[in-house]
């Protein structure tokens, strides 16, 4: 499978690869914090979907921006339809390639640099992060964390509640993989 083929797993339909050898998760946790001093900006998604193909050490990330919970609606709100434009731009996608060495028969946590592209409202930028991966037979764990910024996806904050909201967003990023089914 091609790192072009695995995204369109994540986009599209599950389609049938002989090819494939990898693990999958529907429910991947994602959360994201834009806190500052004046306000506490957190917010989560259980919905996202991800896969790794093991042979070609490539993973995909994709989670519709819509299923991200806050604790307060109007937060939830503000960011679908001011900042996300979660009508125009639905999902938040990322596709790389694991470049570190990994021995995926080690089932030891391994600290890798993953480098990929995070599209986000409709603006792809070249990432590279650290994640923590536990490889198993019958399933991977996997986390990681990274910063974005709202500039670098052309998010405007307006200067009323530029304040409220953090210059660098944290993504943080938790899955458990069992192995894909076709």
């Amino acid at each position: 499978m091609t790192l072009h083929n695995l995204r369109q797993k994540i986009d599209g339909p599950w389609l049938r690869c002989a090819t494939f050898h990898g693990f999958s998760y529907k429910d991947a946790k994602i959360i994201f914090n834009s806190s500052t001093p004046l306000e506490d900006i957190i917010a989560e998604s259980n919905q996202a979907t991800t896969l790794i193909d093991i042979d070609k050490n490539e993973v995909a990330f994709s989670v519709l921006t819509t299923s991200f919970k806050f604790r307060r609606a109007l937060m939830e709100e503000h960011f679908n339809e001011n900042y996300m434009e979660s009508s125009k731009f639905p999902k938040a996608k990322f596709t790389g390639k694991i470049i570190s060495p990994i021995d995926w028969k080690s089932e030891k946590p391994i600290l890798v640099d993953v480098k990929g592209i995070l599209t986000m409202h409709g603006v792809s930028n070249e990432i590279v992060l650290k994640a923590q991966i536990t490889p198993g037979k019958s399933k991977i764990l996997a986390s990681a964390e990274f910063m974005v910024t709202p500039e670098a996806f052309h998010i405007s904050i307006p200067s009323a509640v530029r304040d409220k909201i953090a210059k660098e967003v944290t993504i943080k990023i938790n899955a458990v993989y069992a192995p894909y089914q076709q």
